[in-house]
């Protein structure tokens, strides 16, 4: 069955750019992430936990983003519209708040930092909950993203999984956690008695895609959600097509808080938890065609 179209956006967007629960009132949390701090995020809210005097005598939550990774979160109309997953996931938890949400934009390496020193009260955005990050900031996790591959329309190769690319130049952004995968699957490749994977780094998405485009690189292993959407989009459908359903390197992302702001942090968590339970984050991925990334989800495997 064909995949549906997301709502269209502009080619330049496309860059083309625990818990301080009540001991009555939690359950088991499934999908927190797979490391050691993580463990301490185990329980799920089942009412909202206020945010503090500070943030709602403001009535406003202010939440950094790069505003650039759709379909998670990103600008139409020259700037004057924010769309995304993270935009409907966030105003349903200021909703729930009884706050409105505002966005700052950064760029992402800039997230964190910004959260840190207080120039917002949370991050959004494609932010892998890994252990390294938990050092430094606390997630409120609300989907998963993963990897999987992008091919030049037509598939010449006959790609469908990760384990067709033996012998085949594929790209990867530098400094991504695509790399891990590449270099699995071609010492997988090797292990066959094949050829290895060709991995070639770059230092945007970008120019990735302009390699797949050019017929430089066989594949892009890339981010699932912004793999499909470049996949669907009026403007790039007659370019670019996915490598297969399969996905990979499934993995939390969440809303990051700050380490000395556990409050916020707590009422965020519990916005999630009640969005969780009541199906409202289950919809809002029904929506923008992701419900195979819920916390809950299983990874797709190749076929």
């Amino acid at each position: 069955m064909r995949r549906k179209m997301f709502p269209v956006t502009a080619v330049a967007t496309l860059s083309l750019a625990a818990t301080l629960a009540l001991s009555s009132c939690v359950v088991l949390r499934p999908g927190v992430s797979a490391n050691e701090a993580g463990a301490e995020q185990g329980e799920s809210h089942t009412q909202i936990v206020e945010l503090p005097e500070s943030v709602r005598d403001k009535g406003v939550l202010v939440i950094g983003s790069q505003l650039a990774s759709p379909p998670l979160i990103f600008q139409q109309d020259g700037g004057n519209k924010i769309e995304g997953i993270n935009k409907d996931i966030a105003d349903e938890v200021g909703k729930r708040l009884g706050v409105t949400v505002a966005w700052k934009q950064f760029p992402f390496a800039g997230l964190i930092p910004a959260v840190q020193s207080g120039q917002v009260d949370g991050g959004m955005d494609l932010i892998g909950d890994t252990e390294q990050r938990r050092a430094a900031v606390d997630f409120a996790n609300y989907m998963n993203q993963a990897t999987s591959p992008l091919v030049r329309r037509g598939n010449s190769h006959d790609i469908k999984s990760a384990a067709d690319l033996c012998g085949l130049p594929v790209a990867i952004v530098r400094g991504g956690v695509q790399l891990e995968l590449a270099e699995e699957t071609s010492r997988a490749c090797v292990a066959e008695g094949k050829k290895p994977v060709a991995i070639n780094q770059y230092g945007a998405p970008g120019d990735a895609r302009l390699s797949v485009q050019a017929g430089r690189d066989a594949a892009f292993l890339g981010n699932t959600p912004v793999m499909r959407y470049i996949s669907e989009q009026k403007a790039t459908r007659s370019i670019f097509e996915m490598g297969g359903e399969a996905t990979y390197q499934l993995q939390p992302i969440g809303i990051i808080t700050a380490k000395g702001n556990r409050e916020v942090h707590d009422s965020i968590q519990s916005a999630l938890d009640l969005m969780r339970a009541d199906g409202t984050i289950a919809g809002i991925l029904t929506k923008w065609h992701t419900e195979d990334l819920a916390l809950d989800a299983p990874a797709k495997e190749a076929k």
